[in-house]
């Protein structure tokens, strides 16, 4: 007799998101965060799961981006 393992290949199924503070499984209304996790929507919130994204320096680069400094001569010549 030859012994023969048979197994059965079921397709793995995609893990469930879930909220990285309480690790509550999320549906249909998962928030992403700019630090790169999803949250549920009671930690949603920067301020609710201490991120780690600096939103005031990325706000700043954006307004420099946005609007370059524009300089003119003081003296109007003639």
């Amino acid at each position: 007799m030859s012994d023969k393992i048979v197994t059965k290949d079921k397709p793995e199924k995609p893990k469930k998101k879930r909220c990285a503070v309480c690790k509550k499984k999320l549906s249909l209304l998962d928030f992403g965060c700019r630090c790169g996790n999803f949250y549920c929507s009671l930690h949603r919130l920067p301020e609710q799961h201490n991120c780690s994204f600096d939103y005031e320096k990325s706000g700043k680069e954006l307004l420099d981006k946005k609007n370059p400094l524009v300089v003119n001569d003081k003296v109007i010549k003639i």
